[in-house]
Order: C-alpha cells, then structure tokens, then sequence
C-alpha cells in the first residue's frame, strides 16, 4: 500500500516539474520575441531620426528630444501669433492712424511739428500761412527734401459734425495742412489731454526723430529750430524748451491758477519742465506718451502736465534758452514778429 502511494507522488512530482520546465520555456520563447520586435521596431525608426538629424546617428537623447518638442511649441505659437496679427489688421487695428501719403511716408522724418490751434482762429492761421509755414507744393517739398512735417492741431466740436467743425473741414479741404484729433473734444481747459492727444497720434502717424508742439501766437524760424534739433539727434530720450519751474498759484480768482496745488512740494513752485509755447521731445517720449496716454495725469496746464509724465524717466532736460519767450536776437521763434526771419 505504501509502494502504491511512493509511486503516485512520484509520478506527480515530475508531472508538476515538467508543467513548470514548459512555462519556463514559453515564458522565454515570449520575452525573446518581445526583444527581437523592440529591435525592429528600433530599427525602423532610427531611420527616419538619421535623416532628421542630418548626419547624426543613433537615437535622440533626451535633452534633444525635449529641445525640439519646445521648437516646435515656439514656431506653433508664432504662427498663432501671426493669424491673430492678421486679424488684427483687417478689422483696422494698424491702420487707425495710417502714414500719409507722400514721398516721405517710407522714410525717416527729422522732425513733426505741431501747431495748436482751435475754432475761430482763422487769422492766426493764415498769418502763419503767408510767414513761416509753407503751403501747397512748398508744403509737400519741405516734407520731401528736409523731412519736416507741419500741421495744424485741433479737435473736434462738442456737436460733432456741426457748423464749426464742417469750417475746419472746409479749410483743411482747401490748405491740407491740418492733423484732426477725431477723439478730443476742443476746450481751452482740456489743452493737457489735447497736447497728449497730439504725440500720441503723430508718434503713430509719422515715423520722425522729434516731435514739437508750437502754439498758433507764435512766428518759428524752421530751419534753425531744424539744426537746433539735429544737435541732440544722438539723444534717445530728449526733452528740449525753456526750463522753468515757475510759482504754483493756490487762488482760484488766479489766471493761472492749479486746482490741484496742493501735491507739488512746498506748494509754492513748479518742478522744472519747459515752456508751453514751443517745446519738443523725441521718438522714444512721444512713443511713451502714446503707449501710457491713459495712466498719464493731466494738471490744469500743459506744460506742467508734459513736465510731469517725464519725471522719473530717464529722460535729458535740454534748457534751450533760444526757446524762451524773452530771447529776441538769437531766439528761433517770436510773437507776431517776422523780423526774427531775417537772422
């Protein structure tokens, strides 16, 4: 009986270690498979990469694998990019102010000057016209051959479209020598937004080295305010006039009274920032005054107001004393008074 059961539990025993030799078998016959078609498929890739690569062989490590797949996210992002700036562009975005369309559009210009003016004002204009300021084709040749741009500076009624600004219309229609600011309303107490108004759209306009605001009361020898500018062409971010600081009056009865007197220091004077009546920056501040225009604080005045936007910037104070009001025998502007043209 004893024999009987040995020999059963031997002839189990082997069974089960053969079963366990077959697993065996196949549990390697599979991992080789495995193996062989890793190889192949290796094999098969490693082709396609060589040609990518160039010359390089072998795989990709993973440095350069990750290189590529951020290349390839960059050039992704920079054709979205270039879709949505064509989107841009043809619902009007670049052209709200496009170039004029002269010979000097495609070119760098030396200087736009500004002339602020408003309704009612004819006859300074036309004073200005038959004086200092060209008109008609010596307008266009003073554009082409110095790269000086002048324009009249206003804005538009609080009626729009009324008969006041249909006479701007008409006279710009005539004399092409205005620059309308289609978003600011005229008021002689908005002169600060006006003048901000003005390099923010010109900057935009017109591709030029300075940008000068001149009032309409004023006679401006352009050739020598020209060479005056050229002398600080090497300056990124000039502020060129006649620097004051001036008092700051807290009366409200004052003619030039600051509603807002109490922020300036003492209280009893003005930082330093240039006369109002002929003043001029370059590119950089214009450009400045364009992209910020809507966190830039406007005081009573303007001249006070463009002295504000500058401080803390890395901008050059020029003090140009042939700027002030009380230069006469060497100055480049005046009041009423051609004579100046004549030095």
């Amino acid at each position: 009986m004893k024999s009987r059961l040995s020999q059963s539990g031997a002839i189990r025993s082997g069974m089960i270690s053969l079963i366990m030799v077959m697993i065996s078998f196949l549990a390697c016959f599979y991992i080789a498979g495995r193996l062989w078609q890793d190889a192949e498929v290796r094999v098969h890739l490693s082709g396609p990469l060589q040609k990518t690569n160039g010359q390089r062989t072998g795989t990709l490590s993973i440095d350069d694998t990750l290189k590529r797949i951020d290349c390839k996210d960059k050039t992704k992002r920079l054709a979205e990019l270039e879709i949505e700036l064509s989107a841009a562009r043809s619902q009007g975005y670049s052209a709200r102010h496009p170039p004029i369309s002269n010979a000097t559009s495609n070119n760098r210009l030396h200087a736009v000057i500004g002339i602020n003016t408003g309704f009612g004002q004819r006859s300074r204009r036309d004073s200005i016209r038959k004086t200092w300021m060209p008109t008609g084709t010596a307008l266009q040749k003073l554009e082409v051959n110095k790269g000086i741009i002048i324009r009249f500076v206003v804005g538009r009624s609080a009626n729009k479209g009324d008969s006041i600004d249909q006479l701007i219309g008409v006279e710009n229609d005539e004399m092409k020598d205005f620059l309308i600011l289609s978003d600011h309303i005229e008021d002689v107490e908005a002169l600060s937004r006006k003048t901000k108004a003005f390099f923010s759209i010109a900057v935009e306009k017109w591709d030029a080295d300075f940008y000068v605001k001149v009032d309409d009361n004023v006679f401006v020898n352009v050739d020598k305010l020209g060479e005056m500018l050229a002398t600080h062409w090497d300056k990124p971010r000039v502020y060129v006039g006649c620097m004051k600081s001036g008092e700051v009056f807290s009366d409200p009865k004052h003619k030039w009274y600051e509603p807002e007197w109490w922020k300036f220091g003492d209280k009893k004077s003005y930082f330093t920032h240039a006369e109002g009546q002929l003043f001029g920056i370059s590119k950089a501040l214009a450009q400045y005054i364009s992209i910020n225009g809507a966190l830039l604080h406007t005081y009573r005045h303007e001249d006070v107001s463009v002295g504000a936007w500058f401080l803390g910037l890395n901008v050059e104070h020029v003090d140009e004393r042939r700027l002030c009001c009380a230069s006469r025998t060497n100055g480049l502007y005046d009041y009423h008074t051609p004579e100046l043209f004549s030095l």
